[in-house]
């Protein structure tokens, strides 16, 4: 199969991971469908995946979400190599005392964000390509049945956590307009959330408007100008919990109560492509139906644990 007959096959993949269960779904926009600016992966030995958008356009896109996903898998095997000591790597979740996750994402997030600015650029023959990252691992406590996940992300690709009995909580807050804002203080917390998830311009007011409007502009991402400052962080993962990494075609297209009814209400199989499939459906919305509507590559990986 040529690279062009893949690309233009919806990418899938699904990994069980006892007692977690991993399913991703990614599918290029519909203006320009034999390729997609997202890519992702869910790897088996580790639990590591993590989802890229390109930024750049035409195919530097592509290119630079492609060169970051392969240098982060590439630097996570020679983690794992160190991390178990040379022994075989096995699938599974690997212990959580073996190593600083915090740091080995950080590595990761790194050597990716370097090959894009410097193999990435030669590829797509100019410097003027990025990508965002949204990137989590498993672990497991040693003799127990507790698991911690380790997450990283730059740019605005995001981390969701469902509890069961809880509403959707977000885990990352996006490197873009609404949170510059917030940060000089210019616009109060819960007014850029308001913002964010409005669904049709009477909302707002012109000035809220304008920043819905320039919400998915990014303020720092993989492979700009200069290294990125890599958000990182981690969380006790219960029995019932759903994490979703996801790109802004489904966030953008979304809002966050859709989210996680899609979340909530989902068989495990399918969680990942059915946000992928009603955020299609809202990108096709008239705008005078919502203003959320939006043409886009659109990925998700959704993380159950089962027990």
């Amino acid at each position: 199969m040529s690279q062009h007959t893949k690309i233009r096959h919806r990418q899938r993949n699904s990994a069980s991971h006892v007692p977690f269960k991993i399913v991703g779904y990614s599918i290029p926009c519909e203006r320009h469908p034999s390729r997609n600016e997202d890519s992702y992966f869910i790897e088996h030995e580790g639990g590591l995946v993590a989802v890229f958008d390109g930024v750049g356009g035409s195919a530097a896109g592509e290119i630079a979400s492609q060169t970051a996903r392969r240098a982060s898998r590439r630097r996570w095997f020679q983690e794992l190599h160190e991390i178990q000591q040379g022994a075989p790597l096995k699938k599974g979740i690997i212990t959580c005392d073996a190593a600083d996750y915090c740091a080995v994402l950080q590595r990761l997030v790194e050597a990716a964000d370097e090959e894009v600015r410097t193999a990435g650029a030669r590829e797509a023959g100019t410097d003027d390509l990025a990508t965002t990252v949204a990137m989590a691992m498993l672990c497991q406590r040693p003799e127990s049945n507790e698991y911690t996940l380790f997450y990283a992300h730059v740019g605005d690709s995001r981390l969701y956590l469902l509890h069961e009995n809880e509403p959707l909580k977000r885990l990352t807050t996006d490197d873009g307009l609404l949170g510059r804002l917030v940060e000089s203080q210019m616009v109060e917390e819960e007014d850029a959330r308001r913002i964010d998830q409005a669904m049709r311009s009477e909302e707002l007011s012109e000035v809220e408007f304008s920043y819905f409007r320039m919400r998915g502009g990014i303020t720092q991402a993989l492979g700009g100008p200069v290294p990125p400052t890599i958000h990182l962080n981690s969380m006790p993962v219960e029995i019932g919990d759903r994490i979703l990494l996801c790109t802004d075609g489904i966030h953008d297209n979304l809002t966050d109560n859709e989210i996680e009814t899609i979340l909530r209400n989902a068989p495990r199989n399918a969680a990942a492509r059915n946000l992928v499939e009603h955020s299609l459906h809202r990108s096709r919305e008239e705008r005078h139906i919502t203003v959320r509507a939006k043409p886009d590559d659109m990925s998700a990986i959704v993380i159950t644990r089962r027990f």
